[in-house]
């Protein structure tokens, strides 16, 4: 029978161990690196959990005063002892202590090419999984010879209310036919068309992967055009020196579920890029072909050299898709 001492060191242990994580959670809120290993809607749970497990090492304290001055362990009688054997406890709590002692001592960093190398990189994969399972948007050269979606010029005389709604059902019909739905396409299609609308198609952190995707799945009415994103390079091995990718990290909970997305980049300036460094592109939409795969390439004619952003990784989005084009 393991004697009250014995069992009054378990209790202090457990105790230790509850109110560390505890306090690592803090100290991961306080100094904003929370954001770094989990999503923003799951930070609430985190802090909860952190108020549990301090609420866990009192009653685990208060255990071990009991023992300590000679009364049972639970009031209920109802605990399970823990094991006579040093090595079988060492290992347990070593299971807890060190994960938790990597956490104070590592430093908080951000991830990046290191991650994205080990899991890596989706280039353009929206559009390369719809064609390879039948799913493409409608014929490809279709859509390379498809015109621009373009107001009739009329004059200020004969532009009326029936004028103006025959000219907005006419360029309506036009990008139905350029923005065709089926089943794997269907929630991006008015985002689609929003999108081919503007000037310039901003990829912005809210809706990244979204954004991204609609104009993968519509590859060729794209372009042409102008495209403005943000994130860090990357490079694979087998690049050219004037080729890189802007990526982001998608984070779904936490950062072990996180999946790296990106666009290659082409420009002269590409091989003076460190490799993590945060850039802000524009450049035009075009296409070429990496690893035998057809994907979206951006021709850079701005590179904007920028600090990362506070919340550096990117969340799925669950409202409506369109709603990201205003």
């Amino acid at each position: 029978m393991i004697g009250s001492r014995s069992l009054t060191v378990h209790y202090l242990f457990r105790a230790v161990i509850m109110a560390g994580f505890c306090f690592y959670i803090l100290h991961l809120v306080k100094s904003g690196s929370l954001v770094y290993y989990i999503a923003p809607r799951m930070e609430m749970y985190v802090k909860c959990a952190a108020i549990a497990l301090f609420v866990i090492a009192l009653y685990q304290g208060f255990l071990g005063l009991r023992s300590f001055l000679g009364k049972s362990g639970t009031p209920c009688e109802c605990e399970h002892m823990p094991s006579g054997s040093i090595v079988r406890n060492l290992w347990l709590y070593g299971l807890f202590l060190l994960p938790l002692t990597l956490g104070f001592l590592l430093p908080d960093k951000l991830m990046g090419s290191d991650v994205v190398a080990m899991k890596g990189m989706n280039l353009s994969g929206a559009s390369g999984a719809a064609k390879a399972d039948g799913k493409a948007a409608g014929p490809p050269d279709a859509a390379v010879q498809a015109p621009a979606v373009k107001t009739p010029e009329l004059s200020a005389s004969a532009v009326t209310a029936d004028t103006r709604a025959e000219t907005r059902s006419s360029s309506d019909e036009e990008l139905k036919r350029l923005f065709p739905s089926d089943g794997f396409s269907e929630p991006y299609v008015s985002l689609g068309m929003k999108l081919y609308k503007q000037d310039r198609i901003v990829i912005k952190e809210t809706g990244f992967m979204e954004l991204l995707t609609a104009v993968d799945l519509f590859l060729d009415r794209y372009v042409g055009k102008k495209m403005e994103i943000t994130g860090f390079v990357y490079r694979e091995p087998d690049m050219r020196e004037d080729q890189f990718v802007v990526s982001r990290l998608s984070m779904m909970c936490c950062s072990a579920d996180s999946s790296p997305y990106g666009v290659l980049v082409e420009s002269a300036a590409a091989k003076t890029l460190k490799k993590d460094s945060w850039v802000k592109i524009v450049g035009t939409i075009g296409t070429t072909k990496y690893r035998d795969n057809e994907i979206m390439r951006l021709n850079a004619t701005s590179i904007e050299s920028i600090q990362a952003p506070e919340t550096p990784y990117v969340y799925p989005y669950y409202d409506e898709f369109e709603k990201l084009a205003d």
